[in-house]
């Protein structure tokens, strides 16, 4: 008879699993930049969405909406889903609409260059275009992406693109600013 077992040697089981842990090593940073970027994406289609809305209800019902920013504290959103980047009041109806805009969680930030109106007729009433950029929390860490939507007054036409400056990003971004510093300008956002 023969006295062989099937099965592995212990250094066959050793390299396998070295092989694997190094695999995973390679595999794992790709796959966190993907999920980051993936984030941002999306909520940056869902607010450009959820603008698009405001601008129809605005001008469906026949009033104006006032887009608030809500500041949110660096790591401030807690694990409920109730955190809004934005406030939105329309004369003269009361709105639901704040429950339609995009929640956002600690992995993102998005900074708005100033707070703007809807008019009835679903223009912009503002002097200058309205910026916003989302990014990853983890951008100098990780994943290289910062999206922008530029709401062009006064015809509220929303164009989506690429933020080209990076050196104001901090380690520690509120979750939801306005950008007090005229750092956020159309000029600087790349459409392709």
């Amino acid at each position: 008879m023969d006295n062989k077992s099937a099965g592995f040697t212990l250094v066959e089981l050793i390299i396998s699993i070295g092989m694997m842990s190094v695999l995973s090593g390679l595999v794992l940073p790709s796959f966190l930049n993907w999920i980051r970027t993936e984030k941002v994406n999306s909520y940056t289609r869902e607010l450009k969405e959820y603008f698009r809305v405001v601008k129809l209800n605005s001008r469906r019902w026949g009033s104006s909406c006032q887009i608030n920013i809500n500041s949110l504290a660096h790591n401030g959103v807690l694990n409920d889903k109730n955190y809004y980047g934005y406030d939105v009041s329309c004369s003269g109806r009361p709105t639901t609409i704040n429950n339609m805009a995009p929640a956002l969680n600690n992995s993102i930030f998005q900074v708005v260059n100033k707070e703007f109106l809807i008019t009835p007729n679903g223009r912009i009433s503002s002097d200058q275009s309205i910026v916003i950029v989302i990014g990853s929390k983890y951008h100098t860490a990780g994943a290289k992406i910062l999206n922008c939507l530029v709401i062009q007054s006064p015809t509220g036409h929303i164009l989506k693109g690429k933020f080209s400056h990076s050196d104001w990003i901090t380690n520690n971004m509120l979750v939801s600013q306005k950008d007090n510093n005229n750092i956020l300008t159309p000029d600087k956002c790349e459409f392709s």
